[in-house]
């Protein structure tokens, strides 16, 4: 996965180009962007293991 950063240098998300998905952690909630051939988006959140 490409980690990308903001100005600050911070990761604001991973992109895997492969499998067209974005992966966004914040504060222990991870969101996963994936981007099918058919244009249909699904998004799956996961809150971190208590």
């Amino acid at each position: 996965m490409e980690e990308v950063r903001n100005s600050q240098g911070k990761l604001v998300c991973r992109v895997d180009k492969s499998s067209k998905t974005v992966e966004i952690v914040l504060k222990g909630c991870t969101t996963l962007i994936c981007f099918s051939d058919n244009g249909q988006i699904s998004v799956t959140n996961k809150d971190k293991a208590a």
